[in-house]
């Protein structure tokens, strides 16, 4: 759709064409009809649909000489609209031209790629609204979709609406008629004749105001899943459930969130494909730890060691895209004049991920992994055995995750309350783990628990996990940094660049300190005695 200052975007109801609309509007209105245009958009978004939720989108046409973004904002805001190379498809924010678009984008999308989402061949009939003197007074595009098709996120990579679990939903191979789209642009001077006209749209002729468009249907008709890939465990649990079959139920679908972002992993499409792999894992490892008195020892000891290899050879992409991603706040940390120096650095750390990554698709693309993978899938889809050797497997779920959730609160108040200015940096991040391990059972399995006492002991954890992060990336960032030296010293400039690493090391060492400095003030709220007893009367069997 390519009226230039469009201020709002409607759906026409079900079983209403193109022509009926055109007709209706004609009939209502003195309208002339310009020359219709015929060509193809790709839809974009990230994998996770930020720009839907957002409420904008996105579409990319391509020419000749160069393709076409087009951005659709809120109601009353003109689209955005640059020039990019006829052959990209895949676009992180430094890769959108500078200007209004990427400005707009950038703070939505963070660290996310936009990728393709969905193909459509779109027609578009423009008209114009006249008056008793035959000036155009409104501008009007109706807009037909064909959905052709979800196209790869990359060369040779699965469709993004593909990546996530399906639902066994009615597909279609396409192509797939969707519904008219209208979008209406007023003139300068002539307020009234588009207000009327919207009016129309919405009281008369049943149109919905839309500005998201239709990607969603068409990627639903098509066969792919329009949720995006999730990071939050969505499932339905019951307090007197048996807790062996509620642990599978979360493990399979955190399962499934490792499976969706393997793809965009390997692909490397963005880096929070493999942190949200991480993630999945990580709490997967959780609930097989915290919940192992509902599964049988020897299984479970094998499968959490496959998933703790997982763990380890996804460490070094992501500790490298850490570096990376905060490498502008990194320099801000050296005086100005030093910043220059910083090059080779940064360059080294490049050079590192890219071997990291290559050996992460050695590791993830080997046997080792798929019978790593499959076996664990196994274990979930299938009979966990006699109860003898799980004692816990028919106990109420609701009983099982509260009492754990009150022994892992207690162990973080006796380790905490342990730490002193004489404890090693060993010692924070131990109870930062701990840390975690509460933070998961709260998230996975709090939904069985009222949502206000849970919410804010999340957001209490979460102060305390941010100064106890802070610490140990600080650690990290400091070890992967000092471990360039011996590399710096030999290339170009290196030398130069060792001067302005020693002082940034410097900096993180400074904030490190800082970090353990508010330790205590943090502790000391997640501590609180009516917390203590908040935890202690709230965590047990519901009712």
């Amino acid at each position: 759709m390519s009226l230039t200052a469009p201020t709002r975007s409607y759906v026409a109801p079900a079983g209403v064409d193109a022509a009926a609309l055109v007709a209706a509007l004609a009939e209502r209105l003195d309208v002339a009809a310009d020359q219709p245009t015929t060509g193809e958009a790709t839809v974009l978004d990230t994998a996770d649909r930020r720009l839907r939720d957002a409420g904008l989108e996105l579409r990319l046409g391509t020419g000749r000489s160069a393709g076409r973004l087009t951005l659709r904002d809120h109601p009353g805001a003109p689209p955005l609209a640059a020039e990019v190379p006829p052959e990209a498809t895949r676009f992180l924010a430094p890769d959108l031209p500078a200007g209004p678009l990427r400005d707009r984008l950038a703070p939505v999308i963070e660290d996310r790629a936009l990728l393709p989402l969905v193909r459509l061949r779109v027609e578009v009939r423009p008209l114009r609204v006249l008056d008793d003197e035959g000036k155009t007074v409104v501008r009007v595009a109706v807009a037909t979709s064909t959905a052709l098709g979800l196209p790869p996120s990359v060369p040779d990579t699965a469709p993004l609406a593909a990546m996530g679990p399906l639902d066994e939903p009615e597909h279609s191979d396409g192509p797939v008629d969707m519904r008219p789209e209208l979008d209406v642009a007023g003139v300068l001077g002539y307020p009234k004749p588009l207000a009327r006209l919207t009016t129309l749209l919405a009281d008369d002729l049943a149109l919905s105001e839309s500005n998201a468009g239709l990607a969603d249907e068409a990627v639903a008709a098509l066969g792919g899943d329009p949720r995006g890939l999730r990071s939050k465990v969505e499932v339905h649990l019951h307090p007197a459930e048996r807790a062996d079959e509620a642990a599978v139920t979360v493990l399979t679908e955190l399962a499934g969130m490792v499976e969706a972002n393997l793809p965009g992993a390997l692909a490397d499409l963005d880096t929070e494909f493999v942190h949200d792999l991480r993630v999945a894992v990580r709490r997967s490892r959780s609930v097989l730890r915290e919940m192992k008195a509902t599964f049988p020892p020897e299984p479970l000891a094998r499968h959490r060691e496959g998933l703790k290899w997982i763990q380890t050879v996804t460490g070094d992409v992501r500790d490298l895209d850490v570096q990376l991603l905060d490498w502008d706040g990194l320099a801000e940390r050296v005086a100005p004049d030093r910043r220059a120096a910083m090059a080779p650095v940064r360059t080294l750390l490049a050079e590192r991920r890219g071997a990291a990554l290559t050996q992460l698709r050695r590791d993830l693309g080997s046997d080792r992994f798929n019978d790593v993978w499959v076996g664990y899938r196994l274990f979930l889809a299938g009979d966990l055995g006699p109860e003898d050797d799980r004692p816990a497997a028919a106990t109420p779920i609701g009983k099982v995750a509260g009492r754990r959730i009150r022994k892992v609160y207690d162990r973080m108040l006796a380790m905490g309350g342990a730490i002193d200015d004489a404890s090693p940096p060993e010692a924070l991040h131990e109870l930062r783990k701990r840390g975690k391990e509460l933070r998961y059972l709260l998230e996975l399995f709090g939904v069985l628990w009222p949502a206000d006492v849970v919410k804010p002991m999340v957001k209490t954890l979460k102060r305390l996990q941010d100064v106890l992060g802070l610490h140990q990336d600080r650690a990290v960032q400091i070890a992967h940094l000092g471990s360039l030296a011996p590399d710096l010293a030999v290339v170009p400039d290196g030398p130069d660049a060792l001067l302005s690493l020693g002082a940034l090391i410097d900096r993180l060492a400074a904030e490190q300190h800082e970090a353990r400095a508010d330790f205590a003030e943090r502790f000391a709220a997640f501590a609180a005695k009516d917390q203590q007893r908040l935890v202690h009367r709230t965590f047990r069997m519901p009712a």
